[in-house]
């Protein structure tokens, strides 16, 4: 074999790099394997390759893509680190960062006819903010929340036609867990489109993701992601988004009590951080949510 494989390289690779080899901005990429092997098994075991600097004249003559390229062939575990950079680098950070959700955008984007809908995902829990929401909106007094499960159907139906009449903001918990009840909610849903409900009027709703979620209102509704954000500054943005400045000012040794919020923040945000490395983050994987924050 004119060009064997060295043996810390899988053949798939080596496969890769072959076809590689084949592409004119690339040729001669497999007789770099032969003139520089110690190069390449050093940049082939970085921790982060696509930092790392390529093997001899591969440095200055790849750009930025060629290099996402290159990384794809032989390390396809660090693609997506390869492609964020590529995208901050080219487009800006904004467009990694998921914004922090406003709801209060989101409310007034709304209609009465549009159910709000929290997609949920493990370790947030939005029922905290949206009470936030409720009072800054001067609807504490008219939020009812019920979280559902075995005979909460007719309360639920009660509270939104109540709703519809009055006004009230209606939270209905997981909606995952009342899957019986979904097409009656589908049909009072329907009816909100041909009703004239009150102006005040507002459907919220949480659910984990289940195929026998009625698809008409995911159609109609705003849907909402609650999954937490990657990374520890991320998470330390979501959470001082969710402290109000009453909150944030109401200890009389501030300069102290900023410094421990900024620490329990800290520590909060690297406990969901370490949920990532599951068994190896922790022993017994648990939950970590806004309500063990508060």
């Amino acid at each position: 074999m004119d060009n064997p494989c060295p043996n810390w390289l899988a053949d798939s690779c080596w496969d890769n790099i072959t076809e590689l080899d084949k592409l004119t901005n690339f040729h001669g990429i497999m007789t770099s394997f032969e003139q520089y092997p110690r190069d390449w098994h050093v940049w082939f075991t970085s921790p982060e390759p696509e930092n790392a600097p390529l093997p001899g004249e591969w440095e200055n003559s790849c750009n930025e893509l060629q290099r996402m390229v290159i990384v794809r062939s032989l390390r396809s575990d660090r693609v997506s680190f390869c492609a964020t950079s590529f995208i901050v680098n080219n487009l800006g950070a904004k467009f990694v960062e998921p914004p922090v959700l406003d709801m209060k955008q989101v409310v007034d984007d709304s209609t009465t006819r549009s159910p709000l809908i929290f997609v949920l995902s493990p370790g947030v829990d939005p029922t905290s903010g949206l009470l936030q929401l409720a009072e800054q909106c001067s609807m504490a007094h008219r939020f009812h929340a019920l979280s559902l499960g075995q005979g909460q159907a007719p309360i639920a139906t009660r509270m939104i036609k109540e709703g519809v009449k009055e006004g009230n903001w209606v939270f209905l918990a997981n909606c995952h867990l009342s899957l019986s009840w979904m097409p009656q909610l589908d049909k009072l849903v329907e009816q909100l489109q041909v009703e004239e409900p009150h102006s005040d009027f507002r459907l919220w709703l949480s659910s984990s993701p289940h195929p026998d979620f009625p698809i008409s209102i995911l159609q109609v509704g705003i849907k909402m992601t609650t999954e937490p954000p990657k990374g520890l500054k991320a998470n330390m943005k979501r959470l001082y988004q969710l402290i109000t400045e009453p909150q944030f000012a109401r200890c009389t040794k501030p300069s102290k009590y900023k410094k421990l919020l900024f620490a329990l923040c800290f520590f909060h945000s690297l406990l969901i951080e370490r949920k990532k490395f599951l068994m190896l983050g922790w022993n017994i994987v648990y939950g970590f949510n806004d309500s063990d924050f508060e």
